[in-house]
């Protein structure tokens, strides 16, 4: 597994490491363990190779949040704790779809119980292909690229982060395929990649791309308690 502790405090960050040290230890686990005093230099390097990013919020320049934004235009499925010295700016932590957040100074028994929570998030994004066929022959479409899928008439319309497939199916097939997997539906015939969800609003739900689906009264509190189950309960 690998770790990145980007805070620009040195104590702070080899607390982190020192924790993970001892995590490891006590666990018989194996961690890569990297650490960046500037969210520039993390950015400047960061190719989605990391499980679990450590990441204070209050840096010089580039500051936690704005990098966590933008490491989310990259990647869904990796693990974002925020560090930071004040509690307000957790809440900022929904609109990056952060795993939690620690404040400073951090004592071990938190961090343990944030880092298996953080376990616990990487088991469901784990990456899972499924299978359409389409006019084009057999397509293979990542589970993780999905933003959300659609019914019509007797098609299935995925949209994903490259485009749209089409392919002729069963929405009710299709949700039992997705069921262990972080999706829920919105409205009747409409199912969505918790991945992707920015806010859950009145009647609708807006994704990180901005786009805004209709949120079905009948639907909004399953798919409500959906999205707070996904993000462990933050």
């Amino acid at each position: 597994m690998r770790i990145a502790v980007v805070d620009d405090s040195i104590g702070d960050a080899q607390r982190i490491v020192t924790y993970l040290e001892q995590f490891q230890a006590e666990h018989d686990l194996n961690f890569q363990t990297k650490v960046f005093y500037a969210s520039l230099d993390f950015l400047e390097e960061y190719d989605g190779d990391y499980d679990v990013i450590f990441l204070d919020i209050e840096m010089p320049g580039s500051n936690g949040l704005e990098a966590a934004r933008e490491i989310r235009e990259r990647d869904q499925a990796v693990g974002i704790i925020f560090v930071t010295s004040l509690a307000q700016y957790a809440i900022d932590g929904y609109e990056v779809q952060a795993i939690d957040f620690m404040v400073k100074p951090v004592g071990y028994y938190n961090f343990s119980m944030k880092l298996e929570k953080a376990f616990r998030f990487m088991e469901s994004h784990r990456e899972q292909d499924i299978l359409i066929s389409n006019k084009d022959g057999i397509v293979r479409i990542t589970v993780s690229d999905i933003l959300y899928m659609e019914k019509d008439r007797d098609y299935l319309l995925f949209y994903t982060r490259h485009g749209c497939s089409r392919t002729r199916g069963s929405m009710k097939e299709m949700k039992a395929k997705l069921e262990s997997l972080p999706f829920s539906e919105c409205n009747s015939g409409c199912v969505i990649n918790l991945n992707y969800v920015r806010r859950v609003g009145k009647d609708s739900v807006v994704l990180t791309s901005d786009q805004e689906l209709p949120l079905s009264r009948r639907l909004k509190k399953q798919f409500a308690q959906d999205y707070i189950n996904f993000m462990g309960g933050l």
